[in-house]
């Protein structure tokens, strides 16, 4: 498959939780996905959802070994998360391709 081209930046994508909001950034070169973080837009994120940032480092430890968002692993009890911040991710990605 040929990698994907991206325009060199940060991209954000926020999502929401219940009454919470975090920002997911995806930091990308021309041709790599460089970072993928969690911007927790307040302080009761990490108290209401213990489980996000784990999850955003092992989805993104993977992501960037990988280059790719597909055939990730992630436990059950996270997947609500997991596919939650993965779509976000996507999102974010979408914004830097190259078109």
């Amino acid at each position: 498959a040929q990698q994907p081209a991206y325009v060199p930046g940060v991209y954000s994508t926020s999502l929401t939780l219940g009454n919470e909001q975090v920002n997911v950034e995806v930091t990308v070169d021309k041709d790599q996905i460089r970072a993928v973080t969690l911007v927790p837009l307040s302080e009761a994120v990490a108290t209401m959802y213990p489980l996000m940032q784990p999850t955003l480092d092992d989805l993104a430890s993977q992501i960037i070994s990988n280059q790719s968002t597909e055939n990730l692993t992630y436990p059950s009890t996270s997947r609500y998360t997991s596919t939650a911040l993965l779509n976000a991710i996507n999102t974010a990605l979408d914004k830097a391709k190259v078109d």
